[in-house]
C-alpha cells in the first residue's frame, strides 16, 4: 500500500473524538442505571473449559474436513473427527455445526462424568435464539409435507442418540478421548442412517417408504437434531459461557432510551445523537471504571426466530426438556432466553468480557468459580482449550495427504473426487 495518508488519519481522528464526545454524556447515563460491582471471593471447583476448531479442504468432488473439540479440567477429554460431504448446499454451516456439537457434547459429558462446572468460548444466548437458518426452513418443509410421520421418526431418532450419548460417555470414561465418525445422521459402520432406524425398529421408517424422496434433506434435519439434543443436554448442566468479542447494545439502548431528552440537551447535535444510538456497549462501560469487577444487565425481549412446529411438538411430546424450560417462547416464537449476562473484567485495567449464566443456576457462585481460574486478564483454562484444540493447517494438510495417498493407492477411481484446483499450483 502507499505512505499513510494524513487524510486517512484525520479521519479516523474525527470519528474517533466523536465517539468520545458521546462516551462521556452515555457514561453519565449509564451509571444513573447500572453498577459496577465487585468481584466475589474465588471458590474451588472442577470447571471444565471447553473449545472446539475445524478445517476444510475443497477438493474435485467432494469436501474433506476435520473438527476437534476439547475439555480440561481436573482430566482432559478430547473428540476429534474427520469426514466427507458432497459439495452439497450449506457446507462450511454444516461443518461448524458439527464443531459446534462436539463442543456441547463433550462439555456436558465431562460435567456429567465429574464436573462442577462447563465454561464455554463464546455466548449461549446465540445458540438459543439464532437456529441454523438452513436446517430450520428444510425442517418446516419437511414437517409440512411429511407430518406425523416425521415427528414420529425424529421422536426415535432422540432415542436411538440417547443410546448413543451413552456409548459415547462410557468410551470418554474408559479412553480420555474419542476419534471416530460422530454423527449417527450421516451413518454408522457403512450403514445409512435410515438402516439405523430400521434396526432399532422405527415404525415410520420399517412401514412405508415416505422418506425415500427427501433422503438428503432428512439426513440434514437429523443433524440439526444433534445440535438440539447436544445442546439440551449442555443445559443440564451447570454452565457458564465468556466472549472475548461482542457488539451488544444493551446498556446503551436501555440508558439511551431512558435519558432520551436528557441527552438531547447535553449532545445539541443531530449528528452526534444519531452516532449515540448506534454505539456499542463496550467502550460506554469500559469507560465507567478501570476496576477489576462487574456489571449485571438484562437482554431485552421481543421475536427474534420463529422455530419449527417440528421442534415445539418435540417438546411438547417431552423431548429436549432443558431447552424448553430456557427458551422464552410465544407459540413458535423465540422472545429471548433465560439467560443472565454481565460485563466482566478480571484485572484492574483488564479487558472487557460477555460473561453468561442460566437464570436458573447462581451468577455470584459460577463467578466465584470462574475468578477462581483468573489470572491477568483472562481465564487460564479456557486459553489452555483454544491452544489444545486448535487444528493447524499444516498439520491438517499432512494428515489429508496422507488418507488421501492410502485411498487413491486402493483403487485410482477415487481421483475423480479427490483432485483439487490448487495442485498446480503447489
Amino acid at each position: 500500500m502507499e505512505r499513510i495518508s494524513d487524510a486517512h488519519i484525520s479521519a479516523i481522528r474525527e470519528f474517533l473524538e466523536k465517539g468520545k464526545r458521546v462516551i462521556e454524556a452515555m457514561r453519565e447515563a449509564v451509571l444513573r442505571h447500572y453498577s459496577w460491582e465487585e468481584l466475589p471471593e474465588p471458590a474451588e471447583g472442577n470447571v471444565y473449559a471447553v473449545d472446539g476448531s475445524r478445517m476444510t479442504r475443497r477438493l474435485t468432488g467432494a469436501i474433506i474436513y476435520a473438527v476437534s473439540s476439547v475439555a480440561i479440567g481436573e482430566d482432559l477429554y478430547y473428540w476429534n473427527d474427520i469426514g466427507m460431504l458432497y459439495p452439497y448446499s450449506n457446507v462450511e454451516d454444516r461443518v461448524r455445526i458439527h464443531m459446534d456439537i462436539l463442543e456441547k457434547r463433550i462439555g456436558a459429558m465431562a460435567y456429567e462424568l465429574g464436573g462442577d462446572l462447563v465454561l464455554m468460548d463464546g455466548t449461549l444466548r446465540s445458540a438459543l435464539i439464532k437456529p441454523p437458518t438452513y436446517a430450520d426452513s428444510t425442517t418446516k418443509e419437511l414437517y409440512t409435507k411429511h407430518g406425523g410421520k416425521l415427528l414420529e421418526t425424529a421422536l426415535d431418532f432422540l432415542e436411538f442418540l440417547e443410546k448413543q450419548w451413552r456409548s459415547w460417555k462410557g468410551e470418554l470414561r474408559e479412553r480420555g478421548f474419542i476419534s471416530s465418525p460422530s454423527l449417527p445422521s450421516r451413518g454408522v459402520g457403512g450403514k445409512d442412517i435410515f438402516t439405523l432406524l430400521m434396526e432399532n425398529r422405527s415404525k415410520p421408517i420399517l412401514e412405508s417408504l415416505w422418506w425415500t424422496t427427501d433422503m438428503e434433506e432428512l439426513v440434514v434435519l437429523f443433524e440439526y437434531l444433534e445440535y438440539l439434543h447436544a445442546l439440551d443436554k449442555l443445559f443440564g448442566c451447570e454452565v457458564g459461557a465468556i466472549a472475548k468479542t461482542f457488539y451488544k447494545r444493551e446498556v446503551v439502548e436501555r440508558a439511551y432510551r431512558l435519558e432520551f431528552e436528557g441527552l438531547k440537551r447535553k449532545l445539541k447535535s443531530r449528528e452526534l445523537l444519531n452516532v449515540a444510538g448506534m454505539i456499542v456497549d463496550t467502550p460506554v462501560v469500559s469507560s465507567l471504571t478501570s476496576r477489576r469487577g462487574y456489571l449485571k444487565f438484562s437482554y431485552s425481549q421481543g421475536p427474534k426466530k420463529a422455530i419449527s412446529n417440528l421442534v415445539v411438538d418435540l417438546m411438547k411430546e417431552g423431548a429436549l426438556e432443558n431447552l424448553r424450560e430456557i427458551l422464552v417462547l410465544d407459540g413458535n416464537d423465540i422472545l429471548g432466553a433465560r439467560i443472565r449476562p454481565a460485563y466482566v473484567r478480571f484485572t484492574d485495567g483488564g479487558l472487557l468480557y460477555l460473561l453468561e449464566v442460566p437464570e436458573g443456576q447462581d451468577f455470584e457462585e459460577t463467578l466465584s468459580k470462574i475468578v477462581a481460574l483468573a489470572e491477568d486478564e483472562y481465564v487460564l483454562p479456557l486459553e489452555y482449550a483454544h491452544h489444545s484444540v486448535v487444528i493447524k493447517k499444516n498439520e491438517f494438510d499432512a494428515y489429508v495427504n496422507s488418507i488421501l495417498s492410502n485411498l487413491i493407492g486402493e483403487d485410482e477411481g477415487y481421483l475423480d473426487f479427490l483432485r483439487y484446483g490448487r495442485e498446480p499450483l503447489e
